[in-house]
């Protein structure tokens, strides 16, 4: 996963800015990483009313209660990245299909 260089203040809907990205969970202690689709993430947040697309993306690690299978602790942030397969004019492609 190629992780994408966000700021403190982004949020879970800005995965719509970035076509094809995935949802990650990734220990801060030891780096294992977890990715999701967004959309669910977004659709289970709303279930719990826990939040939606603007939930910035620290209250989503934070939120997360299981244990690192890595090392066994609970420190996760949260962020969006791209597949690694997902090469730069496939993301293109995307984003001019969805523009259009």
């Amino acid at each position: 996963m190629r992780a994408i260089p966000l700021g403190a203040e982004a949020s879970v809907g800005d995965f719509q800015r970035y076509p094809g990205c995935r949802f990650t969970i990734t220990c801060s202690l030891c780096g294992w990483t977890k990715a999701y689709n967004p959309e669910r993430v977004v659709r289970r947040l709303r279930e719990l009313r826990a939040g939606g697309y603007a939930t910035p993306l620290s209250r989503v690690g934070a939120r997360v209660q299981w244990p690192c299978p890595g090392c066994g602790r609970l420190k996760w942030r949260a962020g969006l990245a791209w597949p690694a397969g997902l090469q730069p004019d496939e993301v293109r492609r995307m984003t001019n299909r969805y523009r259009n």
